[in-house]
């Protein structure tokens, strides 16, 4: 089922541009009772498919007996500004994190790689994941917020951008609220003439143990890439998360993954004419312990 869009720039997206880069901001902390500890079984799993230049999917399986409470990926390779990881989310079943890469609409003559990267866990208490799609936009930019069921928490996000053959349009941001996740897109720099919509996925649970979410910045300028890394100042990395702030349409995210059990982070490239504005990424680190 489809649900509202909105065709115009993410407003508030753009307002958060305009400000001081963040610099490892916690939020959301939650006070329990009783033992802390971390969810037993977490572990990190990483798949990496070969190296060509043929639009391709990879999927990170969870160990038996685990599901996916997070994930993420990265693109490896020739041209990455011209290639979009453009679906990242678990699997149907949610024994999986899958990722897919496509080149832009000109192609890239070199090989790339995609990595596929999943955070596994027994399903800690009251996971359940939910999906929803935007309305067709014929806009330059769209996002689509999803909400957790009542009482629960966004651990993890996935989503994808729909309609286009190839890269053509770039999936920009997959961000973890509190309750919630919003997903946003935007044509690349030669637009798009179809119509496109997003998916969202929220992969939603009760309250962790020692709750927090980290979000760091990179620098806001014109760079050709840019990365940053959020820390878990205590605890380990339970959900991913990141977006490009902005970018326009004209920079791609090329790693956006737990890079250790404690980091998330977030890398971006603009694409092979450059991007004359300004912009910067941003990592967010569900942690937990």
């Amino acid at each position: 089922m489809r649900e509202g869009f909105n065709s115009n720039r993410w407003t508030r997206r753009t307002a958060a541009v305009g400000g001081a880069a963040l610099s490892a901001l916690v939020l959301g902390q939650i006070a329990l009772t009783g033992p802390v500890a971390a969810v037993p079984g977490l572990t990190y799993k990483t798949s990496t498919g070969p190296s060509n230049s043929a639009a391709k999917s990879q999927s990170a399986p969870c160990p038996t007996g685990t599901t996916v409470i997070g994930g993420g990926g990265a693109i490896t390779g020739s041209g990455l500004g011209q290639v979009g990881m453009d679906i990242m989310r678990p699997l149907i079943g949610g024994d999986a994190y899958s990722v897919t890469g496509r080149e832009d609409e000109t192609g890239v003559a070199g090989n790339w790689a995609v990595t596929a990267n999943a955070v596994c866990a027994p399903a800690p208490a009251g996971l359940v994941m939910v999906s929803g799609s935007s309305a067709p936009s014929f806009g330059t930019s769209n996002w689509f917020e999803k909400p957790c069921p009542a009482g629960k928490h966004a651990i993890g996000v996935g989503g994808a951008v729909v309609g286009a053959s190839n890269s053509e349009v770039v999936l920009e941001d997959l961000r973890i609220n509190q309750t919630s996740v919003v997903v946003a897109g935007a044509e690349d720099g030669t637009g798009f003439a179809g119509s496109w919509w997003l998916d969202a996925t929220a992969i939603c649970a009760d309250p962790l143990p020692g709750e927090q979410r980290v979000i760091n910045d990179s620098l806001y300028s014109s760079a050709t890439t840019r990365s940053v890394v959020a820390t878990c100042p205590s605890g380990r990395v339970h959900g991913v998360g990141g977006e490009i702030l902005g970018g326009d349409g004209q920079v791609r995210l090329t790693e956006m993954r737990a890079t250790t059990s404690t980091t998330v982070t977030v890398s971006a490239v603009e694409d092979e004419d450059g991007f004359s504005s300004n912009w910067k990424v941003r990592a967010y680190a569900v942690c937990a312990s």
